[in-house]
């Protein structure tokens, strides 16, 4: 007898704490995956951002670039550069006319135009145009170039557009 005094009883759970146990814990986790499913999304979007931004300055740079090689070559400013949507990329001086925005490629490592039917070409989920708009009313009559990057990401359309006026400052 003595054996068994020396044995106390112990309380244990019962069924109803552990569920609730369990039932806490479960939501926790799954703060904690819905957390991290969002953050990964967030990044995406900003990634996607960032290109298109970099997309943008990069359409205003070559719009700037036509415009001092017709000042270079001792023409108006603005010659290649009248109203209406246009493309370019990096491997021509001269935008080419585009009534929508054209989809944007990567070729060794650059991103570029479709120039017909080339076949080492990535598609990516960008698109760019270039706007010109000449304002008339304004002294010089500068160049406004809007630079437009369209983009769908996971069925939701995005949009990223720069703009910049160019003068015939020279």
């Amino acid at each position: 007898m003595k054996i068994f005094k020396s044995l106390k009883v112990k309380a244990g759970f019962s069924l109803m704490e552990i569920l609730v146990v369990l039932f806490i814990v479960s939501s926790a986790m799954l703060g904690v995956v819905s957390l991290i499913v969002q953050n990964i999304q967030v990044q995406s979007v900003n990634k996607n951002n960032l290109i298109a931004s970099s997309l943008a300055q990069e359409g205003l740079e070559l719009i700037r670039q036509t415009r001092d090689l017709n000042w270079q070559n001792h023409q108006p400013f603005n010659t290649n550069l009248s109203d209406g949507s246009y493309q370019i990329d990096y491997r021509s001086s001269v935008p080419t006319s585009a009534a929508v925005a054209t989809p944007l490629y990567i070729k060794d490592g650059f991103y570029v135009h479709d120039s017909g039917g080339e076949m080492d070409l990535t598609p990516t989920i960008f698109s760019r145009q270039i706007v010109i708009t000449e304002y008339q009313s304004y002294p010089g009559k500068p160049l406004e170039v809007r630079s437009i990057i369209s983009w769908i990401d996971r069925g939701h359309p995005y949009h990223y557009e720069l703009q910049t006026l160019l003068f015939d400052w020279r």
